[in-house]
């Protein structure tokens, strides 16, 4: 598993988290596939580390449901269905990045706007050079940035899981990105960034819609 993990102590991260990063990294751009077995000895040995943090990052992805521990403590890569994310994850997403733009929306300035041109460049950017690991990073940011701005823990958590297990079911299953073509892509962002600029939820709302379904 070494070829899909790189690890490197940061000391601005707790060892926990780092390990929690790299290993969700490695599910949502595909290295990890559903159903995999991640076994902590492995994971210790090729992150040279003890399996004490292994064990608190996969209780972690547990509650975002991208991992999924037996009862006989075998860990693996979780599986996200179509019908989960039609019939509820999107709906779920709707409803929680609705609720935060309208919350933010008075207080969005120029500055939010420019951070978030710069993510979108970056996604840009990320799309030319076909760098998926920074297509799902980027994509991700754009929202989670936005969801931020709330300055509420909770909700940024309760977010986090449901766009992540999103994003693993496109990476797992959608032709977009084995085509190469993120033109959409790029184009739904830029109209979303184009309608919050706008500061009417009255705009926004559909361009939302449309972008997550």
């Amino acid at each position: 598993m070494s070829s899909e993990f790189r690890f490197s102590i940061k000391k601005t991260d707790t060892l926990r988290n780092q390990i929690y990063q790299d290993i969700k990294d490695a599910v949502i751009g595909g290295q990890l596939k559903p159903g995999q077995r991640l076994r902590e000895q492995d994971l210790s040995k090729d992150m040279g580390v003890s399996r004490g943090p292994i064990r608190e990052a996969i209780l972690l992805l547990e509650r975002e449901g991208l991992l999924v521990t037996q009862t006989h403590r075998e860990t693996t890569v979780a599986n996200v269905e179509k019908r989960e994310v039609e019939e509820l994850l999107n709906p779920l997403r709707v409803l929680l990045e609705s609720y935060c733009i309208q919350t933010i929306l008075p207080r969005l300035n120029e500055s939010h706007f420019a951070d978030l041109e710069n993510i979108l460049n970056e996604l840009i950017e990320a799309c030319q050079k076909m760098d998926m690991s920074a297509i799902v990073k980027k994509d991700l940011q754009f929202h989670e940035y936005l969801v931020s701005l709330t300055e509420e823990p909770y909700m940024i958590s309760l977010w986090s899981g449901v766009a992540s297990r999103i994003v693993f079911h496109f990476m797992n299953n959608s032709h977009m990105h084995q085509q190469n073509d993120f033109s959409q892509l790029i184009e739904e962002h830029r109209e979303l960034l184009n309608a919050i600029k706008t500061k009417d939820w009255g705009v926004i709302e559909p361009v939302l819609r449309k972008h997550i379904y």
